[in-house]
């Protein structure tokens, strides 16, 4: 059945118009089962997905460059979501200086602030010497059809269409132990790690603690 099953999971790619769709689903399969997005809050409202987050969703699905699995037995519904994007070295600094001068209010605020510096640190176009990249921002897979390699089909189809569209270099970062193996398992490699229990505050406090075995994000790479 499950054979059946995945035969009938197409990939498509996602244009503007399908934004409500990728919100609602995303909001489901990604945002409550992202292991960072878990971690308890002393309020309740500081895990909820703030506005600016939707808009780099939509500006994401401007770019032409983010792919869906639909299944076709099933009237096309949305499976599995990968928001990608262009991004050059300029932007990995410029995301940097924001996050450090905004003030953190959220859990998104934590994690973007938490990624941002791994992302400089690995600075992948140092690591590849490249000038420009197709970055894999998010990826979601429906909890219905987990384990049947949708995941692992929407990433292959992301590094295919980088190679399409004449990007060198195809990365990610994985912030949890899933996503690292999924993508080391597409032959992407490792260029930096960092241990959640190292990140913490100025009084020493672990500011991300997910539950295990999600100990630590990877900053992930592979030329195309």
């Amino acid at each position: 059945r499950a054979l059946g099953k995945m035969s009938a999971i197409a990939i498509r790619a996602l244009t503007p118009a399908d934004f409500g769709e990728v919100e609602a689903f995303l909001a489901v399969h990604f945002f409550k089962q992202e292991p960072l997005m878990l971690i308890p809050q002393p309020d309740a409202a500081q895990s909820e997905v703030i506005p600016a987050e939707s808009e780099l969703h939509r500006s994401l699905l401007a770019q032409g460059l983010s792919l869906a699995a639909i299944d076709r037995s099933n009237g096309d519904r949305i499976v599995g979501v990968v928001l990608a994007g262009e991004m050059v070295p300029e932007d990995l600094e410029r995301e940097f200086q924001e996050v450090e001068r905004k003030e953190v209010k959220c859990l998104l605020d934590k994690i973007h602030k938490f990624l941002a510096s791994i992302e400089r640190r690995a600075n992948i176009f140092k690591h590849f010497g490249v000038e420009r990249a197709l970055y894999l921002y998010m990826l979601g897979v429906d909890t219905s059809v987990r384990r049947q390699g949708v995941g692992s089909r929407l990433v292959a189809a992301t590094i295919d269409l980088g190679r399409e569209r004449g990007f060198p270099v195809m990365a990610s970062t994985c912030t949890n132990l899933h996503s690292t193996r999924l993508m080391t398992a597409l032959h992407m490699e490792c260029v930096l790690s960092h241990d959640y229990a190292d990140y913490k505050d100025e009084r020493g406090e672990v500011i991300l603690r997910p539950a295990d075995p999600h100990t630590k994000a990877s900053v992930v790479g592979i030329r195309l």
